[in-house]
């Protein structure tokens, strides 16, 4: 599968997602206040305690967003006519955020999704 690269939403000219997955940040030429080149690169998620990647993004040199890189794919390549809030990872695989293995969905239906393929144990027993 060919790499596509997208701007992020807010973050034009500053940083891009592909839709394997991967944000990288974009060459800016001279940064005044460093006075030194920066080059871009393929950033390194992080990962969060429930096993999602996760990266950092600056608008500029003091202020930090973090970012679920799902949620980047999904934003940029997927369409929600519906609006649905979740993203959902088909496969299961919280790792792999390649846009083909993300669908947006309902909460209903991501935890459907979970019981169905093994992902989430029902609470079945009784107090």
């Amino acid at each position: 599968m060919k790499e596509i690269w997208k701007d992020i939403e807010g973050y034009e000219g500053r940083y891009q997602v592909s839709n394997l997955g991967r944000v990288r940040s974009l060459s800016l030429g001279k940064i005044a206040k460093f006075r030194r080149e920066h080059e871009g690169r393929v950033l390194k998620p992080y990962l969060t305690r429930y096993g999602y990647h996760l990266v950092d993004l600056y608008y500029d040199t003091k202020k930090k967003r973090h970012y679920l890189v799902h949620r980047l794919v999904a934003q940029a390549f997927i369409p929600n006519p519906e609006s649905k809030p979740q993203i959902n990872h088909i496969n299961g695989i919280k790792m792999d955020n390649r846009a083909d293995n993300l669908e947006w969905c309902t909460q209903s239906e991501n935890m459907k999704h979970a019981y169905e393929n093994g992902l989430q144990i029902a609470n079945t027993e009784k107090a």
